[in-house]
């Protein structure tokens, strides 16, 4: 595989992800209004987790063909690394959602865009709920409902975390490049510490 296709792979594998964060987080909101922050860490860690496994997946395969390939060819230069590469697709793509967040949270432009950010990014949502939490608030029939904050009342730590969040992609697909890479076997360093036959 190329190393121009594994990028725009690695762009559409976000797509997947959105849509695997919606499938997982369906019932979130209804879930959440009943059980608050512990639904935030069972959704949100269900829907990162998953999204990190499909790039994962993809990342380690990559890695040990683009090695294979490597190893015909003498020549080819080393690029253990280049998972860093692929991971900084997904990573840029959430950094403009944040950025684009942060010019939302500060006034700069004229709507609230917290709303398209949890949709942009299904898989982050329910962990942004911990630090930028829906408020309740009632009808005129009196029925209980979720309310979205707007972004200026997010605060300042949850803009962080945020702006953290994205950074989970440029890790998992460096290390499980370097892994798929290496041809390292996870499964027997973690059963037998590396040290089964010797």
């Amino acid at each position: 595989m190329k190393k121009s296709r594994m990028l725009i792979k690695s762009a559409v594998m976000l797509i997947a992800c959105e849509f695997t964060g919606f499938v997982i987080n369906y019932f979130f909101p209804l879930c959440y209004q009943n059980y608050g922050a512990v639904m935030c860490v069972l959704f949100g860690f269900c829907s990162l987790g998953a999204s990190l496994c499909i790039y994962a997946d993809f990342c380690s395969k990559a890695g040990a063909k683009l090695n294979t390939r490597s190893r015909l060819d003498a020549a080819a230069p080393n690029e253990k690394h280049f998972g860093a590469v692929i991971g900084a697709v997904p990573a840029g793509i959430n950094y403009l959602f944040v950025l684009l967040l942060c010019l939302s949270r500060y006034k700069v432009l004229g709507f609230d865009f917290y709303p398209w950010y949890k949709t942009l990014t299904f898989y982050f949502m329910p962990i942004t709920y911990l630090f930028a939490p829906n408020s309740l608030v009632f009808d005129e029939t009196g029925r209980s409902m979720s309310a979205s904050v707007p972004a200026w009342d997010i605060s300042t730590l949850g803009i962080f975390i945020i702006s953290v969040l994205p950074l989970f992609f440029l890790l998992v697909c460096w290390a499980a490049f370097y892994v798929g890479y290496e041809h390292i076997d996870l499964k027997e360093k973690i059963l037998y510490g590396g040290k089964r036959g010797s």
